[in-house]
């Protein structure tokens, strides 16, 4: 319904090494090289490469969505400032519309520009975003559009200075412009709830309007079921008119359905929901997407969906493909759809992100039946030793925190949010410094819980946590989802058994300390090279040794309700990660090609044999 603009594709791009080139602002274009008080914000101007007349044509070409690691040689691993150009005709017919630039992730920071003015900036390199630019538009003509990225790790950035997958640079998503009539759909909510075969629903619709004068539009909702047949709505129930001059208004929709097909992993039913804006009879703007019926919800130490016991058979997933001098984080619809297909080859029935993933990934999931555990990208905050020890970056995660359930809240996929991965929480002395470091990043994530809890109360939030037991936070979340390193003090497959009962043991401190809530193994895994087939690390044997015990061990201990191995696929690491033997991370199921280690059939196995409760 919404017209759009695609700018995937071709276009031009300078690395920007140095300060006067990275500037933002470009304020003026005088410009003299040789003045001692040059500063970056006076000198960038002269170079304008935000100017419509600006040549690019010695530049290098581009093509997006990709990061500029893997889509130029000489720049994979760079981490800096980076210019994109490129040219678009607008449609006349978009004159008097709401335009937007529309990105799907640019990581990490991204100012933008529109024939020569900045129009909009955005920080956070995993979450869809937009910035309107209908302002700075010629419609009927071509326009330049100028993007200035930056990937460069920051201690108050989420992830900070340091992060365990690789900081690819760029616009590596999809990138278009957007249109719409100055009243339009801001935001849906979509709430389930079920009984048995009854299901009440809640949509919540927020009408936003840029108009400036007194407009009247009429919410009409439309319901399909997962045939394609329209769904009876009471006519009282399904239509409410707004009228608003400015600002958001909200309208509220219940509707009962009795004889629901629900979704589960097992039958992923999906109903097409559609939200219609109205005026004098036409439509003018329309929202969709498709949507399923279920409940996930807590009792006592179960996990529940749709009123039954769900036991999580998950893998971690890093959003990295094959292909190029470093792996390229952008992929095509057959690779996603390979991945989803290979998870659910093992029996799998989740998947955990350190980081939101592409929005393609969710529908997929949705489609296909499998939950989704998304995070956000707030990892190990708290350490020095790798540059994650600034405050501020909680506001960077709480911005971050507050797209991503804005972006995914309606997928039927996404059963949980993690609101942070393996924080400091536990002081290592009693140095003042220290303690209040510590203090720091629990409250931080204390305040990350309750934020995850107000902007959506109907999914379980929790803390990934690798200092268990005695992480306080662990006492906010719904479930104890903690990462299960426990060592390897027989590194042999003959130890398998040893690390099970020191998971064991550990396991029971916890309960002890935190009793009567689910606990779920967010993280285990061990490392191996594919192909070397030895009892001991990093073969593996002993990879499969260590996974499928570890497993067993979790199915006889009733309160835990699954788990994630570390990780469905190899990976690359960031280049500056302290604690790496090497830029590749090799704990995957499959190498970074998809080909399967011995692991993943043994894994295939267990889940697909009904290993579990």
């Amino acid at each position: 319904m919404r017209p759009h603009v695609s700018l995937n594709g071709l276009w031009k791009f300078c690395p920007a090494f140095d300060a006067i080139s990275a500037d933002q602002r470009w304020l003026d274009s005088d410009f003299d090289p040789k003045n001692p008080d040059l500063t970056p914000v006076t000198a960038g101007a002269a170079r304008g490469w935000i100017k419509p007349d600006y040549d690019d044509s010695r530049w290098l070409d581009i093509t997006v969505p990709n990061s500029w690691n893997a889509a130029i040689r000489d720049l994979w691993s760079y981490e800096g400032h980076g210019w994109y150009r490129r040219t678009v005709h607008i449609p006349r017919g978009w004159q008097n519309k709401r335009v937007e630039f529309v990105s799907e992730g640019a990581n990490y920071r991204v100012a933008l520009y529109v024939n020569g003015e900045l129009a909009g900036e955005h920080e956070g390199g995993y979450n869809p975003f937009s910035i309107p630019v209908h302002r700075f538009l010629k419609f009927g003509e071509r326009n330049l559009i100028a993007v200035i990225c930056d990937n460069i790790p920051k201690p108050f950035r989420s992830p900070g200075g340091q992060f365990g997958w690789w900081n690819h640079g760029g616009l590596y998503r999809d990138v278009s412009l957007r249109a719409t009539d100055t009243t339009y759909i801001d935001d849906v909510t979509v709430v389930t709830d079920v009984n048995g075969s009854h299901v009440d629903m809640g949509v919540t619709v927020e009408v936003a309007c840029e108009a400036g004068e007194m407009t009247t539009r009429r919410i009409e909702i439309e319901l399909d079921d997962p045939a394609g047949k329209p769904v009876p709505l009471p006519s009282e129930r399904k239509a409410q008119t707004v009228t608003l001059a400015a600002g958001i208004a909200r309208a509220a929709f219940t509707f009962g359905l009795d004889g629901a097909l629900l979704w589960s992993p097992a039958e992923p039913n999906l109903y097409a929901l559609r939200v219609k804006l109205v005026e004098d009879g036409g439509t003018t703007d329309e929202w969709s997407h498709r949507i399923g019926l279920r409940t996930f919800r807590i009792e006592g130490t179960r996990l529940l969906l749709n009123g039954e016991p769900f036991l999580v058979k998950g893998v971690n997933r890093h959003e990295q493909y094959a292909g190029g001098t470093i792996h390229t984080p952008t992929h095509t619809e057959a690779q996603i759809s390979e991945d989803v297909d290979l998870i659910k080859w093992l029996g799998g029935n989740a998947i955990r992100q350190h980081y939101p993933n592409h929005r393609r990934l969710y529908e997929l999931c949705d489609e296909r039946g499998i939950v989704c555990m998304v995070e956000n990208p707030l990892w190990q905050w708290g350490r020095p030793l790798v540059e994650t020890d600034n405050a501020d970056a909680l506001d960077a995660a709480k911005r971050q925190l507050t797209e991503i359930i804005r972006a995914l809240k309606n997928h039927a996929s996404v059963f949980m949010w993690s609101v942070s991965n393996e924080n400091l929480v536990k002081a290592k002395s009693d140095d003042a410094e220290v303690v209040a470091l510590a203090n720091q990043t629990i409250e931080g994530n204390k305040e990350l819980v309750a934020l995850a809890k107000k902007l959506d109360p109907t999914r379980p939030v929790v803390e990934a946590s690798n200092e268990w037991p005695g992480d306080a936070v662990l006492c906010e979340t719904d479930i104890s989802a903690v990462n299960v390193y426990v060592g390897n003090p027989v590194p042999h497959v003959s130890g398998a058994p040893k690390i099970v009962e020191l998971m064991k043991a550990k396991m029971q401190k916890l309960r002890e300390e935190i009793p009567g809530k689910p606990i779920l193994a967010a993280e285990f895994g061990e490392w191996t090279v594919r192909g070397l087939a030895q009892d001991y690390p990093p073969g593996e044997n002993y990879q499969t040794a260590k996974l499928t015990a570890l497993w067993k061990g979790f199915m006889e201990q009733p309160d835990i309700i699954g788990g994630f191995i570390w990780v469905f696929a190899d990976y690359d690491l960031h280049r500056r990660f302290l604690w790496a033997y090497e830029y590749r991370c090799a704990y995957g199921l499959f190498d970074i090609e998809r080909k399967p280690k011995a692991a993943a059939y043994a894994i295939r196995e267990l889940w697909t044999a009904g290993e579990g409760r």
